[in-house]
């Protein structure tokens, strides 16, 4: 099989779509531990936030390379 190379809208997409989780899930889990507690429970959000952070990561990393 042939591995294609370059840059195609495929790769490009995941690409952006990785950055862009990337950045929510750090928001995230900045402004839930900012908070105050009263308001939101860090218990819930900061996981969330870092798993969607390494989520956006792994796909930066998977098709990016």
């Amino acid at each position: 099989m042939s591995r294609e190379e370059g840059l195609t809208w495929g790769r490009l997409s995941t690409v952006v779509f990785g950055v862009i989780l990337l950045a929510l899930g750090l928001m995230l889990t900045y402004f839930s531990l900012q908070v105050n507690i009263e308001l939101v429970s860090t218990r819930i959000f900061t996981p969330i936030g870092l798993t969607i952070a390494l989520v956006g990561g792994f796909m930066i990393v998977a098709r990016g390379g």
